[in-house]
């Protein structure tokens, strides 16, 4: 048993180190007959294992074990192994070998008086829900281990890992806001000192949220804390993840010079440690977006190569295990539906008895009491007629609302749907064709035609045009922060290649107000076009962009020290400046110009 514990204590710094004590143990305890520390020490290495990805190993140790349980009077030992080959089979994605395994173990684990057996069953049976992405089951088991915790008074760890699970499930239903109270509410309880391991985990995640709300900084701050903390602990595979990811935040914020190093670490990393597709398949999509991003064309065609034969071996496999589960669903559908029917005729059954019964006490009382009679059955008709006019008006209302309901998020659908495909079809296309032009150019030399050019210019634009409008259909995006966000990175991006100043003072909302995928977009173009009137026209040395998010509208102002012009009839419905007014007429915005010799000011109001 001290073995085991000193083995237990390095485990995830010094995996091989820990696995060898285990084994010690192990072969010690079966040598000497002790057979709580045989059965405790085969547990503890079926973990390891399945930490290190050998789960056929795993697997197979937990069966012998469970041989020997099945010879054993003891339940504890059987559970314990049955329990052991759960996570191994969990881990392989085999869920319902899993569930059956679970199922068995239960009994032990459900009956011990320490409660908190029961949670690491429930903790157990959400991950295989949330694996499966039946989320609402999944938050309910972790609800049910939270539940237990609290009864057993476990520790705050343990109660951390509640709090954290719970989150991953809301982020995973893009339920970010919900997913950052569970992760804070997890922070809360664990000690920096004692917990580290679970904290960079923790960071872990929390970064990535902050990524997906397009929150970069905070989400680099968390995987630099992260990084720190796990060089302490030297886990190769957790600064694998994190390295990867902070790597694809900087490719986010456009700093692909930065991304790079990061991506080499962790592809060293993924070699020595021989991970899963899963984690090739990242590292190879970012270094491909990585060497785009720098203009490394030629070498970003191997990297995307590597990418989508990796990409199409994981679908393969993800396909056939969908194919499986919606086999399963569509029975149980089918049964649920049989019984749903078979009850429907025992309501009707009982419903014509019923009325019978009623009408037979009707026809008794009728001689004796023939008026009042009369009168209640006329109430009763009009109370009846009443009910179901309600009734009626109700369901109308509730069909009205769930056609509504059901137009919207078809739509919705339908715009990320529109988004994906314009940018797994159409941009990889066009990212060819821009690919292929500019190998043509390295190829010919000074020698490359005039097409050749204007091929590569068109490919260039097309693919600046086509990102703008998969970032207005993306309902990710219909935020106030997120336009102000995207106009702020669009001019920085935009005034580089030019001779001109950029100044930028941009506020962002403290509120979050939603802003219609048109909306957005009408105003982006609005803003690009007067940044493409000051470059094109203007004749200036600096510009300044404005953005203040008010209390009831957003005012954006473009500010140039240019030469101005004189506003007339033929300026005045230029087809640039008709655009950009009739853009904000139809967003329920306004345009305005002020021009003088010391410069032009755009400004462009967007009430909320």
């Amino acid at each position: 048993m001290a073995l085991l514990k000193k083995a237990e204590a390095i485990e995830l710094q010094q995996p091989a180190v820990a696995l060898r004590d285990y084994q010690k143990a192990s072969v010690f305890a079966n040598k000497i007959g002790y057979t709580k520390g045989y059965f405790e020490s085969i547990r503890l290495i079926a973990y390891l294992l399945d930490l290190l990805g050998r789960h056929d190993e795993s697997y197979k140790l937990a069966g012998d074990a469970l041989k020997k349980a099945l010879r054993d009077t003891s339940e504890q030992y059987r559970s314990t192994c049955y329990f052991a080959l759960a996570q191994s089979a969990k881990s392989q994605g085999r869920n319902k070998e899993a569930i059956k395994f679970f199922e068995k173990a239960a009994p032990f684990m459900l009956a011990h008086k320490n409660r908190r057996k029961a949670s690491v069953l429930y903790q157990n049976l959400g991950l295989i829900y949330e694996s499966e992405r039946l989320y609402p089951q999944a938050l309910d088991y972790f609800g049910r281990a939270l539940k237990y915790d609290l009864i057993a008074k476990s520790s705050d760890l343990d109660l951390a890992l509640d709090y954290h699970s719970m989150a991953t499930v809301y982020m995973k239903q893009n339920q970010l806001n919900m997913a950052l109270v569970y992760f804070r509410k997890s922070k809360a309880l664990l000690d920096p000192t004692r917990d580290m391991h679970f904290l960079i985990s923790l960071y872990g995640n929390m970064a990535n949220l902050h990524k997906e709300q397009a929150h970069f900084d905070s989400s680099l701050y968390y995987y630099q804390r992260a990084l720190q903390m796990n060089r302490k602990l030297d886990n190769p595979l957790q600064e694998l993840h994190l390295l990867a990811g902070k790597a694809e935040t900087y490719n986010e914020m456009k700093q692909f010079s930065l991304a790079r190093p990061l991506l080499d670490k962790a592809y060293g990393l993924a070699k020595q440690h021989k991970v899963g597709l899963s984690e090739f398949r990242n590292i190879y999509r970012e270094y491909a977006n990585t060497s785009m991003g720098l203009g490394d064309y030629k070498g970003a065609i191997p990297w995307y190569d590597k990418y989508m034969q990796t990409k199409d071996s994981l679908s393969s496999i993800e396909a056939k295990e969908l194919l499986e589960n919606y086999e399963l669903k569509l029975r149980q559908a089918e049964a649920k539906q049989k019984l749903a029917e078979k009850q429907r005729r025992i309501d009707q059954l009982e419903q014509a008895r019923q009325r019978q019964n009623l009408w037979l006490l009707i026809a008794a009382l009728a001689g004796i009491v023939v008026v009042i009679v009369l009168g209640f059955a006329y109430l009763y008709f009009r109370q009846r007629q009443r009910t179901a006019a309600n009734a009626l008006l109700a369901a109308e209302r509730a069909h009205a609302l769930a056609v509504a309901q059901s137009e919207l998020q078809g739509q919705q659908k339908e715009r990320l749907r529109i988004s994906k495909e314009m940018h797994d079809d159409l941009g990889a296309s066009l990212t060819a064709i821009g690919l292929l032009s500019e190998v043509i150019k390295t190829r010919m030399g000074p020698n490359t035609t005039p097409e050749i050019e204007k091929i590569s210019s068109i490919s260039s634009d097309m693919v600046t045009s086509m990102n703008e409008i998969i970032w207005s259909l993306n309902t990710k995006n219909d935020n106030l922060n997120g336009l102000i966000a995207y106009i702020r990175s669009y001019a920085s991006e935009f005034f580089d290649n030019t001779n001109l100043l950029l100044q930028a003072q941009v506020n962002e909302s403290p509120q979050e107000i939603i802003i219609r995928g048109g909306d957005r977009r009408n105003i982006f173009l609005t803003v690009k076009e007067a940044l493409n009137n000051v470059v094109k026209h203007a004749q200036a040395t600096q510009v300044s962009l404005i953005i203040r998010p008010e209390a009831d509208q957003l005012v954006i102002e473009v500010i140039d020290n240019g030469q101005g012009f004189v506003q007339n009839e033929r300026t005045r419905f230029r087809n640039g400046l008709g655009n950009m007014k009739n853009r904000m007429s139809e967003s329920g915005g306004s345009f305005a110009i002020k021009s003088s010799p010391e410069g032009t000011c755009v400004q462009i109001m967007y009430p909320y």
